[in-house]
């Protein structure tokens, strides 16, 4: 019996020089290594049209994205969990067409992060919005050296040291997305900024995207790598990191150490 291919959990679509770009793991589309590979060369690989206008990062069901599998932060998973992600957060940085997410439900942990990096973000006004990574003894590396720069350093303080989440709105309001909206009118809404695009110079939206960029570009990738290398270095030192990541993965309360 021949084994049946399993099907993508990275998808792409493009039309009229809009691609959207799926996260499809149901039930709340948990990010692997292995997906994050995909979604990095989908990114990569999609700027190779010069006629593209938007790439459009979304999931699929009820939520974009619970974030990166907390199974694969520890032992010898945790290099390449984290390269990978790290490898995501510099193609969104460096990648020369305009991203937007689009975000229902939960984007927590490394999905907050990936909406942070694209340059626009819409939201339901009830999505769930957060890095709830110090609750595992953890933290959340691209959140900790990008969040400030969009909200403020007293709203990324919040939301790195509580790990409590915020709603789509309040999410808008602080800066963390572009615009919420009622979780009824969400595909409408996204569906407009795409048209929006869809009628604007590909050659002249790189050249925005560029001139935006030209100053921080080269810090917020350093940023990245330099919080990246910490965690490498970190986790698997740090004895309340690797109890909070196998608490959760036991399902039962953390007893820290506290060193």
């Amino acid at each position: 019996m021949t084994a049946t291919a399993a099907p993508p959990t990275v998808r792409v679509a493009l039309e009229k020089g809009i691609a959207t770009v799926t996260l499809d793991r149901p039930p709340l589309n948990v990010l692997t290594t292995a997906m994050l590979g995909d979604l990095e060369r989908a990114i990569r690989d999609l700027q190779t049209d010069s006629e593209l206008r938007l790439i459009v990062i979304r999931g699929a069901g009820r939520a974009f994205s619970a974030g990166v599998d907390v199974g694969e932060h520890l032992g010898d998973s945790l290099a390449p969990l984290l390269d990978a992600f790290a490898r995501v957060a510099t193609a969104l940085i460096d990648c020369e067409v305009p991203t937007l997410s689009v975000v229902q439900g939960a984007a927590l942990g490394g999905a907050c992060e990936i909406v942070a990096l694209c340059d626009l973000a819409v939201a339901a006004d009830d999505a769930k919005l957060g890095t709830p990574e110090i609750t595992l003894g953890v933290v959340p590396p691209v959140g900790a050296a990008v969040f400030s720069a969009l909200v403020g350093l007293q709203r990324a303080n919040a939301l790195v040291l509580t790990g409590e989440p915020v709603s789509g709105a309040e999410a808008a309001a602080w800066g963390l997305v572009w615009r919420s909206v009622p979780m009824d009118r969400l595909e409408d809404e996204a569906r407009a900024i795409a048209e929006k695009f869809a009628g604007l110079s590909a050659a002249s939206l790189r050249l925005a995207k560029r001139t935006i960029r030209i100053s921080a570009r080269a810090a917020l990738g350093a940023a990245v790598a330099n919080a990246n290398e910490e965690q490498l270095r970190s986790i698997p030192r740090i004895a309340d990191a690797q109890e909070g990541l196998r608490a959760f993965v036991e399902k039962r309360p953390p007893r820290w150490v506290h060193r």
